[in-house]
């Protein structure tokens, strides 16, 4: 028969007692009810930070995704070559003419040259939103290479560069075009894309050059919305 003391509490029981008042001691002054929900909140939020970093890792790569689907970077700039059977000189003539951009890049912006390698340019956007800006040719090499650079202020395109190489096996030149952009606000994708008629920027470069070789082979370039016949002046 178990043995009881005053109380009523068997030997047993006191001992348990006493090794559970022994645990909380251990566990530290004033770590009762309280203490052990602060615990419980902290896990809980430490969680949701974990959480919403793990959700917030695909949102970012989604959005480098759609960032390069749509031809638009930290870099705003393309470049684009095309082989085009004439050889590099009548290129450069070509490209150099100043009714050549006008006719080629009239998707982009209203181009009208003003003389000593200079062009105005003027572009609209949504909302009835203009840009203007002037181009200055700042290097040339007859045969190689043609750069322009805009005045700065207001301009989407800031610098082009066309630049001319022998293609292999004497198939003609190789016709590659840089161009560096400077959207509103930095804006990506399909935004950019109203201010460009519809072109996303990766696609500047290629269909300007697509124009140029077309023009240079055939004396015409393909009908488009803004340009309802693009054929080279009889002046």
């Amino acid at each position: 028969m178990a043995d009881r003391y005053g109380n009523g509490r068997t030997r047993d029981q006191m001992e348990h007692s006493r090794a559970s008042a022994g645990s909380r001691e251990h566990a530290g002054p004033g770590f009762g009810g309280v203490g052990w929900a602060l615990a419980g909140a902290a896990g809980v939020a430490a969680l949701a930070v974990l959480g919403a970093q793990q959700l917030a890792q695909p949102s970012r790569a989604r959005a480098r995704e759609t960032e390069a689907a749509n031809g638009w970077s930290e870099e705003p700039e393309v470049e684009y070559s095309i082989t085009i059977e004439r050889p590099a000189d009548e290129l450069f003539r070509a490209w150099r003419d100043p009714t050549t951009l006008p006719r080629i890049m009239a998707f982009l912006a209203d181009i009208r040259p003003s003389g000593d390698g200079r062009s105005e340019w003027r572009a609209d956007g949504p909302l009835g939103q203009s840009h203007a800006w002037v181009m200055q040719i700042t290097e040339e090499r007859p045969g190689e290479l043609i750069r322009a650079s805009s005045d700065g202020g207001g301009a989407l395109v800031t610098e082009s560069e066309i630049r001319f190489r022998a293609a292999p096996g004497g198939r003609g030149t190789v016709a590659t075009l840089r161009v560096r952009f400077d959207p509103p606000g930095g804006m990506l994708g399909d935004v950019a894309a109203r201010y460009f008629n519809g072109v996303v920027p990766k696609e500047l470069a290629s269909k300007a050059l697509h124009y140029f070789k077309s023009l240079v082979l055939t004396g015409e370039i393909p009908t488009t919305d803004r340009q309802p016949a693009a054929r080279r002046d009889s002046r």
